[in-house]
Formats: structure tokens, sequence, C-alpha cells
């Protein structure tokens, strides 16, 4: 067991030494992973404020996605420094759970899906070993992607109540600020961590008849991918 992590170290020593994409390059890539995102202050805006507080419980669950995507890679001549400009298909939202001492139990499942524009500067301290940060556009083109399940049908139809719930709450474009942590393989790996922090509310809330009210529901998302480089001459 000792000689098999000695070695592991050795070998991950070996690859911080000489794991270093060439400079004054420029590549293409594609990038696949998974998400785990989440949407903020959903129960201020489902929950009437005249209700009692100690009457209900909630709970905001994050979801798992899928995201993937290409990108263009370019490091500067004689520098650690390089940019990377992407286009990506993302999945992301959050389960809002609902109890209350009526014995109603109900989850809104938002389940939306975007399609993100980023540019990201990277810096490499030592070897293949990058840090990340850049903007991030995302449109949402699911806006109306939630449905409604409840333990007590009978209040009201489960479907209608989704489709009552999809023309009052719609899904807006997304901006965030992306920061990462990964390390590029001098043969063309890249594996990288991804915490994407939401800077805009991401939920519109229209004039209804549940009490909704308007209210600043920004994202969390991490994400674990990854990626191939590829040089353009080949």
């Amino acid at each position: 067991m000792r000689k098999s992590l000695l070695t592991c170290l050795f070998i991950f020593g070996c690859l911080s030494l000489f794991a270093q994409l060439e400079d004054d390059e420029f590549f293409w890539g594609f990038r696949a992973g998974a998400t785990y995102s989440s949407i903020q202050d959903v129960s201020t805006t489902i929950i009437p404020p005249v209700f009692p507080e100690h009457s209900y419980t909630t709970e905001t669950s994050p979801r798992p996605g899928f995201v993937g995507g290409l990108f263009f890679y370019y490091r500067f001549r004689n520098s650690r420094c390089a940019i990377q400009p992407e286009v990506t298909y993302s999945q992301e939202g959050s389960d809002f759970n609902y109890t209350d001492i009526n014995g109603l139990e109900y989850t809104i499942a938002f389940k939306y899906q975007y399609l993100n524009f980023a540019t990201l500067f990277k810096a490499y301290p030592v070897g293949g070993l990058h840090v990340a940060i850049g903007p991030q556009l995302g449109f949402n083109f699911e806006n109306t992607n939630m449905d409604y399940t409840s333990n007590m049908p009978e209040l009201g139809p489960d479907l209608q109540i989704t489709q009552s719930l999809r023309e009052v709450l719609k899904g807006e474009t997304n901006l965030s600020v992306v920061l990462g942590v990964g390390y590029d393989f001098n043969f063309g790996l890249t594996v990288e961590g991804r915490y994407n922090l939401g800077a805009k509310d991401v939920i519109e809330t229209l004039a209804n008849g549940f009490n909704f009210i308007e209210n600043k529901n920004k994202t969390t998302v991490y994400q674990l991918v990854l990626g191939w480089l590829i040089p353009f001459d080949q």
C-alpha cells in the first residue's frame, strides 16, 4: 500500500514538472461533466408573509444535472496566463419542498436548461495546475420547465397547478461569476472543478393569484468536468 502511494506521488510530481501546454498556440476542445445547483430564497417568493412561520417548514434541495460544450484556448507567449472562451449547455435548478401543520406536502421542481457563453482567464502557478475566473451569461431556453407534485391532489390536480405555476413563474437569463481550479495534462486531458456564483434574479414573478412576490432568486452552481484540448493544426 505504501509503495503504491509513493508511486502515485512520484507520477504526480513528474506531471507537475512537465504537464504544461505550449504557449502561443491555439487549441479547441470539448468538456462534459456534472452540475449540482440550487436557487436561493425560493421560500420568500412562494410563501405569503401572512402565514405564521411555525405553521409550515420549507427546504430547498439542490438538483444534479449535466453540463457539456465546446471551448477555445490560447496561452500567451512566455506567460503563465491563458484565455478560454466557451459555449456550454447546462441543466440547473432546485427542488422547493413544503410541509405544513395540516399535512399538506408538495414539491416544486425547477428544471431549467441554459445555453451559456463564458470567457475565462486562467493562471498557472506551477505546471498544469491552474485557477480560473470570468463572467458567464446563460440564456434560459426552458424557462417554464417546472413540475408541481403533492400528497393532496384533491386540493387541486397537480397538472393543473403545474400549468398555473408555469404562467406566473418564468425563468430568466442568468449572469454569474465563474471560479475554477483544475489541472491541464500535457497529453490534452483537463480536469476542473468550478463554482458559479449568480449575480442576478433568475425567476421573474408575474401578476398572480397565489400571492407570490417578486424576489432576488440567485443561483449557486458546482461543476466537476473533464475536457480534452486539441491543437488547431491537427
